[in-house]
């Protein structure tokens, strides 16, 4: 079966599975590989890493646009319980970004990653 959102619902959809991210987080001290994908995105992050000593998000950012040998990574380092805040603040509303967001919803919620449909 289908759902249907438009980007105001999965906006909102999408910070309440970033919750979910984070109290699982918490829980189990590990983040979830759909939440490192999703700060990926959202970022363009080369990486993402949970420092559970500190209990803090590490994205590693490259800074230059060129291939040349080793790339320059900046590393940005926030509380974990600021993710939710990060993920609203970096949101996309092209299509593609949507499209994404949709398939991580669907697939928390046991929808399918592909029976999720945007409407404008």
């Amino acid at each position: 079966m289908a759902a249907y959102f438009n980007s105001n619902q999965l906006r909102s959809s999408l910070q309440e599975l970033v919750k979910m991210y984070i109290n699982e987080c918490k829980e189990c001290e590990v983040l979830s590989q759909d939440c490192m994908d999703l700060l990926k995105h959202n970022f363009l992050a080369e990486f993402v890493v949970y420092n559970k000593a500190n209990n803090t998000i590490e994205i590693g950012i490259s800074k230059s646009d060129k291939f040349e040998g080793y790339p320059e990574i900046e590393i940005y380092t926030f509380p974990l319980e600021e993710v939710g805040k990060k993920v609203d603040y970096s949101f996309k509303n092209n299509h593609e970004d949507l499209e994404f967001y949709g398939k991580l919803i669907g697939r928390r919620k046991g929808i399918g990653s592909n029976s999720v449909v945007l409407m404008e």
